[in-house]
Formats: C-alpha cells, sequence, structure tokens
C-alpha cells in the first residue's frame, strides 16, 4: 500500500510539474497570438491540474472532510478547463458561476469550525 501511496504522489508531482510548464507556455502563447492555441493550453494546464489532485487524493485520503474537499476542488479545477477550451459552449456563463461556487464552497469547508 505504501508504494503505491508513493507511486501516487510521484505522479501528483509530474502532473502539477507538467500542469506549470503547460501554463507558462499558455501565458506566452496568449501573449504572442492567443486564440484556440492560448485556450487549449489554459484547459490543459487546468485538466493537468486536477489529475494532479486526483493523484494526491488517491494517495493521502484521510477522512471525509478531506475527501468531500479535495473532490470538490477537482471539480472545480475540470469544470474550468471545460469553459477555458469551449468558450462558446452555450451554458458557459453558468459553468463558470459553478466554479466559482464550487471554489467558495471549498473554501467554506475548509474554514468552517461546523464542518
Amino acid at each position: 500500500m505504501k508504494a503505491h501511496r508513493g507511486q501516487l504522489r510521484h505522479l501528483a508531482g509530474g502532473l502539477i510539474a507538467g500542469s506549470v510548464v503547460v501554463g507558462l507556455l499558455a501565458i506566452g502563447v496568449r501573449a504572442g497570438w492567443g486564440g484556440s492555441t492560448a485556450r487549449a493550453l489554459e484547459a490543459a494546464t487546468l485538466f493537468l491540474a486536477a489529475a494532479a489532485y486526483v493523484a494526491h487524493v488517491l494517495a493521502h485520503h484521510d477522512d471525509r472532510r478531506e475527501l468531500l474537499t479535495r473532490s470538490i476542488l477537482v471539480s472545480a479545477f475540470a469544470l474550468w478547463g471545460i469553459v477555458q477550451i469551449a468558450p462558446g459552449l452555450p451554458g458557459n456563463a453558468v459553468l463558470n458561476d459553478i466554479v466559482i461556487v464550487l471554489f467558495v464552497v471549498d473554501l467554506a469547508v475548509l474554514v468552517s469550525p461546523w464542518i
């Protein structure tokens, strides 16, 4: 079990490093010419971050509260990636609002003494 957790930690580290690299590339592309390539890179950054967090959650799920907050965060990153990659998607404004609420709920669970 510990070896499995170690592999997941390494996977999470590789995915988040990839996310940072792709994010920096997205900034350069956005500054240069933008367009659909920049949006695809921005979405990839978010999807890689979500995948890294899933690997992290699987390696470190200790209690239900942590599992809940981490799942909320993964969902927010994944939906945000969809918003980035498909800006013309009908209902995109609603998806964006859902992402915002997910981030706020995640923060509320983290800082609230009653949960």
